[in-house]
């Protein structure tokens, strides 16, 4: 028998201020609890409008507008305490300050991890196909989605070609010098400019100082070759930027994604674009992430598609590698508590040697 949870504290970020709190709110009516909004300061205005909007839907169908609330103006960190203390459930998506913070707030709580999502292009894929839906997948809400591609990593037997096709489908390939002062701008005094992320890819030409050009571009690509701190081209980017990594085998690309989720995204999701299964079932194996997706527009398959069956959300669970306490996506079901109604049925109890016949017959009684 499902049951609902109560009040649902839903803590939202600045980077998908509108999306995330409808999907949060879906799930929550599902299993017939109130959800209250935590948003971010920053994306205050847009959800504030979305929680308008959901009320008014409410009202219309005939149920209480106060299923739906927001925390009013102004938001602080201690009115979102509070929130999450009197609450029976918080579902925290954001920064990993605010996923911490609901963890150790005393209430049940589900956080989800930090993206930073890294694609390998193989030489058995279909290179066209495979840059249109990094393209795709990359542009959507101007990479801003915590499944947005971060970094492609390029098999050597086809890397020019992957390069020249990643070009066809809208991508402006910097020359190293670009590169330096795309870092500089997009990163000043080594923190990432909030005034850069969500930009439009001719605001971000501009400010990059790239040529007239590079405007009509959809996407802006940079040559890499090391990960970690002194290499912020290797982390989540929030921008309409993607760093491009060559590998001399799919060994070396396998250590190189996991390179990169080490050095943020643990847990996240990483995708391959491949024709040999055998190599997507090696990449599953060999990298920690609740997700790897193959052949598919990352930002679009990661939370839930008709064609893949991963279930639809926008919170993506990223296991203890991640250090969240869910190892798949956010759904309906983690809004619910279930009661077992438990009756007496046949035994079916197993003879010793059904437990422990393969044991014996190897090492002995």
């Amino acid at each position: 028998y499902a049951k609902p949870v109560g009040v649902v504290c839903a803590i939202t970020p600045s980077t998908n201020p509108g999306a995330t709190p409808v999907n949060k709110a879906m799930m929550a009516l599902k299993g017939r609890n109130a959800i209250v909004i935590a948003a971010s300061p920053a994306g205050l205005k847009t959800t504030q409008r979305t929680v308008d909007y959901m009320r008014a839907e409410l009202k219309k169908v005939g149920l209480p507008e106060d299923l739906v609330q927001i925390v009013p103006p102004p938001a602080s960190k201690d009115m979102t305490q509070a929130l999450m203390e009197a609450a029976d459930l918080v579902v925290a998506t954001g920064s990993q300050d605010n996923v911490r913070r609901a963890y150790s707030s005393g209430t049940p709580a589900i956080g989800v991890g930090t993206g930073n999502v890294p694609v390998i292009i193989d030489e058995t894929a279909d290179l066209n196909e495979a840059a249109q839906k990094i393209c795709a997948s990359k542009i959507f809400d101007n990479a801003t989605s915590c499944s947005s591609e971060n970094s492609v990593v390029i098999l050597d037997a086809v890397y020019d070609h992957a390069i020249a096709a990643l070009e066809r489908a809208g991508g402006y390939m910097a020359a190293p010098m670009e590169k330096e002062r795309i870092q500089r701008r997009l990163w000043p005094d080594g923190k990432l400019s909030r005034h850069l992320i969500a930009r439009d890819a001719d605001v971000l030409a501009r400010a990059f100082g790239l040529p007239v050009t590079a405007e009509q571009r959809k996407f802006f690509m940079v040559e890499e070759t090391g990960v970690g701190r002194n290499f912020p081209f290797s982390g989540e980017k929030l921008a309409l930027v993607l760093a491009v990594y060559r590998a001399r085998d799919f060994d070396a690309a396998i250590a190189r994604v996991n390179e990169i989720i080490a050095h943020q995204g643990r847990g996240h999701s990483c995708g391959l674009h491949t024709k040999e299964l055998a190599r997507a079932r090696k990449l599953a194996e060999q990298v920690d992430v609740v997700r790897v997706l193959i052949n598919q527009a990352h930002t679009f398959g990661n939370g839930g598609a008709f064609d893949n069956g991963l279930n639809f959300t926008l919170s993506m669970g990223c296991g203890t590698w991640g250090g969240n306490s869910i190892s798949e996506n956010l759904n309906y079901k983690h809004f619910i508590n279930i009661t077992h109604l438990v009756t007496p049925i046949r035994e079916d109890k197993p003879s010793e040697e059904e437990l422990f016949g393969a044991y014996w017959d190897k090492y002995g009684r």
